[in-house]
């Protein structure tokens, strides 16, 4: 189902024929490169998973999607990613807004697009990151202010995927009092206004950028949350991306690992085996903790040792590359690029603080 043999990783552990995604991730490699030159929207990326049904995974049978359960769609996401970190990342964030659009308490309004999501006449990202980890702008970046039984927003959402391609955005606000509320706003709505993607070091498709919020309304029924003290810890709420981001990190690891051991030279055989080894034993704790096996290392633990892996393993591949791995048609250096995204994106305080003491030869706190 996927590469495997002496010298290379393992499969991912509880890896089906369908979570392999076999047909789909050599078609993301062939066109991740190209994506990140242009720096435009990847149509032939998102193209490929649209086929695949990849945007329906999350969706409830209900409104025609798969109902995909979370270790599958962890494992599915270190697939798309060992093709393409890009397109994972747009699915990824994609993700994040539609589970959220099915939280219990959702509005009329806010539930109402997930059937034009399951038939592609959608398309939503989340901007949620001022509440949980950016200090980009502060935790009040975007304000909520009651208007009416809804509410008005006045601000910005600092960090927002492909929000020039998006039609609704699961956004954040913070009220007077410090409670939150989540909310479903679509991007036509008047007062939002989408930003220039910014200049990314890495990841340049996935649009990322900043989104203007203006005396903007949004109605009773399109609240998805709250208010509440914190909204992201709700039921169908909670959770940052944790494990889904640290499956990224696998994936891309592992696509410069099965890089490396196709190398020709025997002097590697010795780092891409002990790489691989570690690789094979953070991916069986991945899922064993996406399943929910109460013995499971914390997502925090497991977040810190992909993100140090992922470093490892992509510079390892730059470093047997050598100068070739240095020219910009080489992925080598595109995934030790991509790499760095880890260490800043939806990358909690102890996480980003346990590298910093690594980096400077400390012992972890």
């Amino acid at each position: 189902m996927s590469e495997q043999g002496p010298g290379r990783p393992p499969t991912w552990p509880g890896l089906t024929e369908a979570d392999a995604l076999d047909e789909i991730v050599p078609r993301l490699t062939g066109a991740d490169g190209p994506a990140d030159e242009s720096g435009a929207w990847p149509e032939r990326l998102w193209k490929i998973l649209e086929d695949a049904g990849a945007p329906r995974w999350p969706l409830p049978l209900a409104v025609g999607g798969a109902g995909l359960d979370r270790a599958s769609a962890v494992r599915r996401y270190g697939r798309i990613a060992e093709g393409s970190l890009t397109a994972a990342f747009l699915l990824t964030q994609h993700d994040a807004a539609t589970r959220r659009l099915t939280a219990p308490n959702a509005g009329a309004k806010a539930t109402a697009w997930l059937p034009r999501i399951a038939s592609a006449d959608a398309f939503a990202t989340v901007g949620i990151s001022q509440l949980t980890t950016s200090r980009r702008r502060g935790p009040a970046a975007l304000v909520a202010r009651p208007y009416g039984e809804g509410f008005e927003l006045e601000g910005a959402l600092p960090w927002v995927t492909a929000a020039d391609r998006a039609d609704v955005i699961v956004a954040g606000a913070v009220l007077e009092d410090g409670r939150q509320v989540l909310v479903a706003l679509p991007t036509d709505r008047p007062g939002v206004t989408v930003h220039e993607p910014f200049a990314l070091a890495a990841l340049q498709a996935s649009r990322t950028t900043e989104v203007l919020i203006e005396g903007c309304t949004v109605e009773p029924d399109e609240v998805i949350a709250g208010p509440v003290a914190d909204v992201m810890s709700l039921p169908g709420v909670a959770g940052t991306g944790g494990l889904e981001t640290s499956a990224l990190a696998l994936g891309q690891a592992r696509a410069a690992l099965v890089a490396l051991a196709n190398e020709p030279r025997d002097d590697l055989s010795e780092p891409v085996d002990a790489l691989s080894s570690e690789w094979g034993e953070l991916a069986r704790d991945l899922i064993a903790a996406a399943d929910g096996d109460p013995n499971a290392p914390a997502p925090p633990a497991i977040r810190a040792r992909a993100n140090t892996l992922v470093l490892r393993a992509t510079q390892a591949h730059l470093t047997a590359r050598k100068g070739s791995g240095f020219l910009m048609t080489d992925p080598a250096q595109r995934w030790a690029r991509q790499a760095l995204f880890f260490l800043v994106w939806s990358c909690p305080s102890p996480v980003a603080t346990a590298a910093l003491r690594g980096f400077a030869g400390l012992c972890p706190t």
